[in-house]
């Protein structure tokens, strides 16, 4: 299966791919719209490195055991393949559900997580220096062993950078980070800088809590000061910490 496959199924819906590669052509204009901010995402789909996905409903714990066997399959492919100049997203979209506001959103984005964890955390363990505890700042959503850093969107955000047309996840490893070394705070900053151009501001939700608390920004949502992340880990606590090099953050 290569990258721009889509997943099997019999849903009379997808069978004949043509919802699926409606929505492949939907994402990649999306991608390269001035709105959209992630520079990475945009070299992905340059270098042919964006693996998509569609399933039936975010949060069904059907569709959340098809994305995990699919991202597994994606880990195996690609881990060998990371690197200082590679630049590589899995985006998962879903049929359902249409409209819904903020709140709903993040509510299905983390049961679908949490779905997921719980099929991994039976198999696999957790990445080098990485956590699958959401209150810590080295969190990264696990698969395969390996952890990403999760980007939701979806047509109710209110951020146009991730107001796509149905709702969706990009997977995003967090190897593929660390490895840009500097260059990952030069990205940032021009991200930061292309948002705040094309879209008013900076997403406040990164310039609140930058570093601290990663599970806040997978939503999008800008989420309260008490806000707790609807997750449980079924992984032990984390020896090592790769934020540890990372910029201070400072309020």
């Amino acid at each position: 299966m290569n990258e721009h496959s889509t997943a099997i199924s019999t849903d009379p819906l997808r069978a004949d791919g043509v919802r699926t590669d409606a929505l492949r052509a939907e994402l990649e204009r999306f991608i390269q719209t001035r709105e959209f901010s992630c520079l990475g995402a945009r070299a992905a789909l340059k270098r042919r490195g964006l693996t998509h996905r569609h399933y039936r409903r975010l949060g069904d714990e059907a569709s959340a055991e098809e994305n995990h066997r699919d991202l597994v399959a994606y880990v195996d492919a690609v881990r060998p393949l990371l690197s200082d100049q590679s630049f590589r997203t899995f985006v998962a979209t879903f049929e359902e559900p249409g409209t819904v506001d903020e709140h709903a959103y993040e509510e299905l984005l983390w049961r679908h997580l949490q779905h997921m964890h719980d099929l991994d955390s039976r198999t696999f363990g957790l990445d080098a220096g990485a956590s699958s505890d959401p209150e810590q700042a080295h969190f990264g959503f696990h698969a395969g062993g390996h952890a990403f850093f999760v980007v939701g969107m979806h047509p109710g955000s209110s951020r146009a950078s991730r107001r796509f047309t149905t709702a969706a996840i990009a997977f995003n490893s967090l190897t593929q980070f660390t490895l840009l070394g500097e260059n990952f705070y030069s990205m940032q900053d021009a991200i930061r800088r292309r948002e705040a151009k094309n879209n008013g501001s900076v997403n406040p939700s990164f310039t609140e809590y930058e570093y601290e608390q990663p599970a806040r920004h997978y939503s999008g949502r800008f989420t309260e000061e008490d806000w707790k992340c609807p997750y449980t880990s079924r992984h032990p606590p984390a020896t090592e910490d790769y934020t540890q090099g990372l910029l201070p953050h400072k309020r």
